[in-house]
């Protein structure tokens, strides 16, 4: 268990150290001392002749040249370095196994901190007038919610009993089959140029809906009952998704 809990936390460490760094825009610095030099302003894409004096409206083009190709090198490493998630993924939850006592130190407060950055990224990318797109069609939350609660924790207990694991295994891996879905997707699904609005309101929806859902599910699957901290979840749903979102998007 402590292994699991310590892969979750490194899942989610790699996927907000892009988002970290996505949040941050360089600023221009427009004073005399900051003026770029006609070398400065050639490596930035301006052709200068020679003998050409450096007015200010044109070493103001030149450092807008210079800092427009400095920024278009950073997006293109910080895509990189968000695209490569699935390897991340992979090495940090190889680095969690080996030695889990590696990452105690992401504890609870910074796991939730950085859900909350990751939502924050995400909201920067979103509008109020992608979720009134995605609201006009609720068949598709509809769906999600139905494959979430009906089709997962079927097959977790379907696959539980094909590989005959023990009851211990396969309550936990019913479990898992009967939770909702993790704050990831959504940059997963920001990577693979998706609707991030869509996966936004799909994992709030099933994070909702786990209150009622997981405990219902548990018991008719396994004949126990899972408490579920209901003003937890909802507070943390505030905390993790809305809020972040919502701040974001201003």
């Amino acid at each position: 268990f402590q292994k699991m809990l310590s892969s979750s936390r490194l899942l989610v460490l790699a996927a907000v150290l892009p988002a970290c760094f996505a949040l941050h825009l360089p600023a221009q610095d427009l004073r005399p001392s900051a003026q770029p030099t006609a070398r400065a302003m050639r490596a930035g894409g301006l052709k200068l002749s020679a003998g050409t004096v450096i007015t200010p409206a044109l070493a103001l083009k030149g450092g807008a040249a210079a800092e427009t190709s400095l920024f278009d090198m950073y997006l293109k490493t910080m895509s990189l370095v968000t695209n490569l998630f699935p390897l991340w993924t992979v090495l940090f939850t190889a680095i969690a196994l080996k030695s889990p006592k590696t990452f105690d130190f992401f504890t609870t407060e910074y796991f939730t901190a950085a859900l909350a950055t990751l939502m924050l990224s995400m909201g920067i990318t979103l509008t109020p007038a992608d979720f009134v797109a995605v609201a006009k069609e609720p068949k598709s939350i509809f769906v999600q919610f139905s494959l979430c609660y009906g089709m997962m924790p079927v097959l977790a207990l379907m696959l539980g009993k094909a590989f005959s694991l023990n009851p211990a295994l396969l309550a936990g891996t019913v479990l898992v089959g009967c939770i909702n879905g993790g704050q990831a997707s959504n940059l997963c699904t920001y990577i693979a140029k998706g609707n991030v609005a869509l996966s936004v309101l799909m994992t709030t929806a099933t994070t909702i809906g786990a209150i009622v859902m997981t405990p219902l599910l548990c018991k008719l699957l396994l004949g126990a009952v899972v408490p579920v901290d209901a003003v937890g979840i909802a507070v943390s749903t505030i905390q993790v998704v809305l809020a972040p979102i919502g701040i974001g998007m201003l």
